[in-house]
């Protein structure tokens, strides 16, 4: 019995799915690190990349679920032995962002708003290496230009390293759907 639910879940989450328009696509983002994870980068800029499935439900709206790797990495000199420490920063990230189109079709200005959760890990030699699992918040506007290319800046919101540390980034990013 237990064999069978989970197929019938998905066969009935996939029928109203089905009649959605559905685009997948690619995107990549500079990530501009803030709070906590900021200095565990020492600000280093990193970068992230994923993919995604834009879900068009109609009147400017969109649903779009999605896969993001996220990476910061520094490397600190120190003068007095002539060695170098490395420190990183690695997320997996899985969630959705609603988007509404201000016009009311699915081209031009959008604001966006998503959540999800994140498997972070980090190494630095201080503290050893570390992981969390954490939920994040995702906020920001963007802007398709036609079909396939739009670009976002975003403000995204998570834990890191510990529950009372934040772990937020602003990411400005491309991305494209086929």
């Amino acid at each position: 019995m237990k064999k069978l639910l989970l197929p019938a879940f998905a066969l009935l989450l996939a029928l109203p799915l089905s009649a959605l328009q559905t685009q997948a696509g690619v995107q990549a983002a500079l990530v501009f690190p803030q709070n906590d994870l900021r200095g565990n980068v020492d600000g280093t800029m990193g970068l992230t990349f994923g993919v995604h499935v834009n879900l068009n439900l109609q009147g400017g709206s969109e649903l779009r679920p999605r896969l993001d790797y996220l990476q910061c990495d520094t490397e600190a000199l120190h003068v007095l032995t002539l060695s170098t420490t490395t420190r990183s920063v690695h997320a997996v990230a899985l969630g959705a962002d609603y988007l509404r189109f201000v016009d009311g079709g699915s081209r031009g200005l959008y604001g966006l708003v998503g959540t999800g959760m994140q498997w972070w890990s980090a190494s630095e030699p201080s503290f050893g290496n570390t992981s969390e699992t954490a939920p994040y918040l995702k906020f920001g506007a963007g802007f398709r230009f036609d079909s396939a290319v739009s670009a976002e800046i975003t403000y995204d919101l998570g834990r890191f390293r510990s529950t009372s540390g934040t772990a937020g980034s602003i990411q400005a990013g491309l991305s494209y759907t086929f």
